[in-house]
Formats: C-alpha cells, sequence, structure tokens
C-alpha cells in the first residue's frame, strides 16, 4: 500500500518533480474543434490624454498595453501592426479616414480607438468601435474606473476588450476573470495566491505558514476550496477571496483532499481514506450528508464534476496498476476508462461544455508530462505540448478558448496559459515557485 506523502504525490501530479528541459512553442497536433469564428483583424492606435502629464504617461501605458494583450490574447483577432499606421491622434470620430485604416499593410476590418481623461481623482477611457466597410460604431461608450491608479486603468481595458469581443460575436471575454494558484514566495511554506487572468494583481489569500495546495474556485462564487494540511495531516478549507472562512465537517485524523465543486456550488466532491482505502466521495457544500462513489482497492483521487451538466464526474485511478484517467456517473455507476495507453495520466478537468477533459499525461517513454485533450464525443486525443518540460494540472478559462498550466520549462516551475489552439503562450508568474491554477468563472469579486 502506498504512504499517505506518495499518494497526495500522485494525486497531485508529481507537484515536488521539476526536471529543466529546454523550452519550446506549444502546439496542437490534429483533431481541435474551432475555437470560434475565424479572425478579425482590428486597428489600435494607442489612447491619450488630451492633457500629458508624468501620471497621465504612466497610466496612458498601462491602459494600452492592457487593452492589447487582452484582445490579442483572445484567440479571435488579429491586431494590425502599429508601424503602418498613419500618424496623428485618432481620438474623435473626425480623426478616422476608412482609406488609411484598410490599405494594404494594415487591411483592418475595424478600429478600435478613443481616448483617456482624468476627472478629479478618477480615471476614464472613452472607447469606441468602427466597422470600417459600413462605417458604423456599434461601441460608443465611456468605461469609467474608480480611482487614478494602475489597477483603474486596467479595469478600464478590461471592460472595454470584453465588449468588443461580445460585439463582434466572440462570446464573453475573460479579461475580468481571475486565476487562484500555489506559490512559495513567502518562503518555505505553500499558499494560495490570486492574480488575474494576465498575470496582474498576484496577491497572497491563505496565511497558514502550512502547505495550502489543490485550490478549485467555485463556479458561482467568490469561494475557494483546497487541501491544508494540519497538525491531522490533509484536511479541505474553503475560503472567499473577501477573507471569510466555511466551515467543512470531516473526520480529524483522517486524510481528506482534492476538492472540486458540483456546477451549482451546493456540493463538493474529495478524496478521502475514511473508510481505509483512498476513495471518492461527495457531500454538501459544508461536507455533510458524505456519500462513497467509489468502491475499488488502490487510489482514487482528483475529482471533477462536468460543469455543464454534473451528471458525470472525471478522477484519477490506479485501480488498473497506474494512475489513469477514469469516468463515472455523478452517483458512482457507470465508470469508464479514458486514457489506455500507459504511462501515467492525472489532473483531469471538464472543458465548460462538458465536450473536452484537459489532462497531464506521462506517455510510455516521453520523458515528461504533457497536457493532452479527450474529446468526449469523437473518443479522440490531442497533444497541446510537446519537448517543454513537465506540463501538468490544467485549468479551462470560462470561455473554453483558454487553459492555464504549470510547467517547468523555464527551470522552475510557473504558471502559463495558452489558447486552445496553442499559438498563443502566456507566462504569467515568475517570483518563486508557481503551481496548480485553477480558473474562476465570470463571477469575480
Amino acid at each position: 500500500m502506498k504512504t499517505l506523502a506518495s499518494l497526495i504525490t500522485t494525486a497531485l501530479v508529481v507537484l515536488l518533480f521539476a526536471p529543466t528541459l529546454a523550452a519550446q512553442q506549444d502546439r496542437i497536433e490534429a483533431g481541435i474543434r474551432d475555437v470560434g469564428p475565424r479572425a478579425v483583424r482590428l486597428a489600435l492606435p494607442e489612447f491619450q490624454f488630451d492633457m500629458p502629464s508624468e501620471k497621465a504617461d504612466k497610466l496612458a501605458k498601462v491602459f494600452n498595453e492592457t487593452l492589447r494583450r487582452d484582445l490579442d490574447f483572445s484567440g479571435n483577432l488579429e491586431i494590425a501592426s502599429a508601424s503602418f499606421y498613419p500618424p496623428g491622434t485618432f481620438a474623435l470620430p473626425g480623426d478616422i479616414k476608412p482609406e488609411d485604416w484598410t490599405k494594404p499593410g494594415i487591411a483592418a476590418q475595424y478600429i478600435a480607438y478613443g481616448r483617456l481623461s482624468l476627472n478629479g481623482s478618477r480615471f476614464s477611457a472613452t472607447g469606441r468601435l468602427r466597422d470600417l466597410a459600413s462605417q458604423q460604431e456599434p461601441i460608443a461608450s465611456n468605461f469609467p474606473g474608480f480611482n487614478d491608479e494602475e489597477e483603474s486603468a486596467r479595469l478600464s481595458a478590461h471592460n472595454f476588450a470584453d465588449r468588443i469581443l461580445e460585439q463582434l460575436g466572440f462570446g464573453r471575454g475573460i479579461a475580468r476573470t481571475k486565476i487562484a494558484f500555489v506559490s512559495t514566495r513567502g518562503g518555505g511554506a505553500k499558499e494560495i495566491y490570486t492574480m488575474d487572468y494576465d498575470g496582474t494583481s498576484q496577491r497572497a489569500l491563505t496565511s497558514h505558514h502550512s502547505i495550502a495546495i489543490t485550490p478549485r474556485w467555485s463556479p458561482v462564487d467568490d469561494r475557494i476550496a483546497y487541501t491544508l494540511w494540519g497538525n491531522s495531516g490533509p484536511q479541505i478549507a474553503i475560503m472567499s477571496v473577501s477573507g471569510e472562512r466555511f466551515s467543512f465537517t470531516q473526520p480529524t485524523g483522517v486524510a481528506n483532499s482534492v476538492p472540486s465543486w458540483s456546477p451549482d456550488g451546493k456540493s463538493i466532491v474529495f478524496s478521502s481514506r475514511r473508510d481505509g482505502d483512498t476513495e471518492i466521495y461527495s457531500a454538501d457544500a459544508d461536507g455533510r450528508n458524505p456519500r462513497r462513489l467509489t468502491n475499488s482497492r488502490g487510489i482514487d483521487v482528483s475529482p471533477v464534476y462536468n460543469p455543464a451538466t454534473g451528471r458525470r464526474i472525471v478522477f484519477v485511478s490506479d485501480r488498473s496498476g497506474t494512475p489513469q484517467v477514469w469516468t463515472m456517473s455523478y452517483d458512482g455507476t457507470d465508470v469508464q476508462r479514458i486514457t489506455d495507453e500507459g504511462g501515467e495520466a492525472a489532473n483531469p478537468v471538464y472543458s465548460p461544455d462538458g465536450r473536452l477533459i484537459a489532462f497531464a499525461w506521462n506517455k510510455p517513454q516521453s520523458g515528461g508530462f504533457d497536457i493532452y485533450l479527450y474529446d468526449t464525443q469523437t473518443q479522440k486525443f490531442t497533444q497541446l505540448t510537446s519537448n517543454s518540460g513537465n506540463n501538468e494540472r490544467p485549468t479551462f478559462a470560462p470561455d473554453g478558448k483558454h487553459l492555464a498550466f504549470q510547467s517547468n520549462r523555464s527551470g522552475t516551475t510557473q504558471i502559463y496559459s495558452m489558447t486552445l489552439d496553442g499559438k498563443k503562450v502566456l507566462p504569467l508568474t515568475s517570483s518563486g515557485s508557481n503551481e496548480g491554477p485553477t480558473w474562476s468563472g465570470y463571477v469575480t469579486p
């Protein structure tokens, strides 16, 4: 029988191992569905203040960099190179001459433009989106901040970016979503941190001075469930981003770990040794009314609900000899094995629409973990990362078009995000060692 330490290590997909390999670009090999309509080409001249100053220039830089990053990383927009833009200031409708923006080199279909202002201590941006073919402006709005600080400029840019994507038919943007993760930057302890989706505004959530790992964000609010090591071993803890703690009834002295929420946030599925073996249980969100779902020799861990239906659970089990990905009905019946090519598989998670399962897989002779997708309809696998160290613990953005994951490709374990087609990869962390990301839903604090 495996020890508790090896159990948790396996369940969390070798969190302490970090072999270094040369970093290479992630790629999609074949078989992925389109992530949205064909990319739209957009011109994006810089926003400026009417009255420049040192403070204004700094805020303008933050706004422009945030807006460009949000739109570029959406995966649905192609930003025309600024080197071909005409000279001038582009703040008002009369400043835009369509022929300047549709000529070869720019060839934009739309232009997003506007200006910035400070009214006392309040930052705001006036953002416009023009269809260069029809000359219609479906967006001409003010996007206010809450003060004159950099965070306010980022918020205004996030709001404008999300409006652009929604207006162009690409669905709800993720610019205002957040990611929770585990970091050792405060010393030897592992604590839960949060950050904006693009890696900005990183803040510590917990201060247990212990080991807090495997965070999982509630799909309906700002609660985060996670595994916390205490005097009696690993237990499940729940805390909101605002700092409120919630009780979770569980037997002391028994290992309880890797919690995950039901789609309605009313129950939690998790692993426990309360009956002498590591099995999967479901319970109310406060830990009451526990119910055992698995009954097999070995280790059953890392359960995650299908967020679209709540009717199916994906999990990891070594009942076949090595850790593999399995699924079962929400009541523990109809158990099916997903991975059958050997090696070790871990960290499965469903896409928001329930069709895809992302997971980490160390195939035989592969030399490390990579991120794979499994399409539950076609039953086909797609490899997302390759030749870039160990890549583990994937988590879907709520738009289903982006993934965050941990990787040691840089020599230390850090958090990255990528578009689902593998074309854009964004490093999110760099300080200390960072792992185990979990993406929030659209409900953010």
